[in-house]
């Protein structure tokens, strides 16, 4: 009986190491061992889980050596819109011999709906190979317009015109001329001069009636001294009226066409824009930095250059460090733009491989060292689980098995 006691012993203690040992092996499992011995563990498995920085336009890149381009040339434009009326204007006028008559010959004054007159004014620089063929068109223009020359100076390489075309047609000649050449300059304004001209026949009409009144007194003089002063003081009125006279047709002048003032320059010979992509290193391991230079030459300065790294993701400069993710081809364009609008672009291919696999005794030694250290866990954690039970099992239940296998005169008594 006492060795089947100690055998019975015996096999409960065995049964309850093989099932710690055997619940650390599966909690061992369970934890993430395979992982751990899975060929892309180790360091070679991190590059595979980088973070992925992404440029985008506008991004800070410690590459780049150019931004965006200022333009150095100044270009200033003002334009107003202007209606011209179509029914006639009562205009005080003087005529050759100083009688004063009426006019409706001001239909032709630039009359916007709230009675305004209003003078337009340009000032234009411009570039051309041939300046003389280029000052040739515009006055081509002016006239088919209606308008007329009002200065020319032409030389070899230079000219200076003033044109006048109808105050209607002011903003589409201006419009045309710019595309004519290279416009490097244009200066745009207006002046209201709706109560000057007011002014200036309020003006001619008080002349006007005093010089008619000294008509009459120098009729009427009986003496040579008095006829005298009158002329004198009857010349200076005839002269003032003359003058303001001038003045009112210039400013009808000044309203009815509008001023086109353009200097003409000879532009120097300008090479074809082209532009090289130097991309260093074109090939590599993700992931990858690869410095881009954009050679520009020819063209206008200064240059606008635009990158497209073929991965979702631009910016703008002249030579740029950009860092690629993953393995792929990726086209790389780049677009140059100069000061005239020409454009120009360059194309590479940046060839990124992932990062070669580690599979090696080393990464099976530090699998199998991470795999024991996982069964020890799991034992430790089975045993806290089991031991409890198994020494309930020895205290209570074993003791109530031996009293039952006694014999039955000894449970009696």
């Amino acid at each position: 009986m006492g060795i089947i006691e100690r055998v019975s012993a015996r096999s409960v203690a065995v049964g309850l190491v093989a099932v710690i040992v055997l619940g650390g092996f599966v909690v061992a499992l369970f934890a993430g061992a395979p992982t751990v011995l899975s060929p892309s563990s180790g360091p070679a498995a991190l590059n595979g889980n980088s973070t992925n920085f992404t440029f985008g336009s506008g991004a800070s890149n410690a590459g780049s050596l150019s931004n965006l381009y200022a333009s150095t040339e100044t270009v200033t434009s003002m334009s107003t819109t202007t209606e011209v009326a179509s029914g006639p204007q009562q205009t005080v006028v003087v005529d050759g011999t100083g009688g004063l008559v009426t006019s409706s010959s001001a239909t032709s004054f630039n009359q916007p709906g709230n009675g305004s007159l209003i003078e337009f004014f340009s000032n234009m620089t411009v570039e051309s190979p041939t300046p003389a063929t280029l000052a040739s068109k515009v006055v081509q223009l002016a006239y088919s317009y209606g308008g007329y020359v009002a200065y020319q100076s032409t030389l070899t390489d230079s000219s200076y015109l003033v044109v006048r075309v109808p105050a209607a047609d002011y903003q589409q000649a201006v419009s045309q001329i710019q595309g004519m050449g290279n416009v490097t300059s244009l200066t745009s304004n207006s002046n209201d001069v709706t109560v000057k001209y007011t002014d200036l026949n309020a003006s001619l009409a008080s002349l006007v009636a005093e010089r008619n009144d000294l008509l009459k007194l120098i009729n009427q003089s009986t003496s040579v001294n008095s006829t005298l002063a009158i002329e004198s003081q009857l010349q200076a009125v005839n002269s003032q009226i003359n003058s303001i006279q001038s003045e009112i047709l210039q400013t009808q002048r000044l309203i009815t066409y509008s001023t086109i003032s353009l200097s003409i320059s000879k532009s120097a010979q300008v090479e074809p824009l082209s532009m090289k992509l130097v991309a260093t290193p074109k090939s590599g391991v993700s992931p990858v930095g690869v410095t881009l230079n954009a050679i520009v030459s020819g063209g206008v300065e200064p240059y606008i250059i635009n990158y497209n790294f073929g991965d979702g993701t631009s910016q703008q400069g002249q030579a740029v460090i950009h860092q690629f993710y993953g393995a792929n081809d990726y086209n790389v364009t780049v677009t140059a733009t100069d000061a005239r609008g020409n454009v120009t672009t360059a194309w590479t291919i940046v060839h990124v491989t992932e990062p070669p696999t580690k599979v090696g005794f080393g990464d099976f030694g530090v699998g199998l060292e991470t795999l024991m250290v996982h069964v020890i866990e799991g034992m430790a954690e089975i045993a806290v689980l089991v031991l409890p039970f198994a020494l309930v099992a020895v205290v209570v239940v074993y003791p109530l098995r031996r009293r039952s296998k006694m014999p039955k005169e000894i449970k009696q008594s």
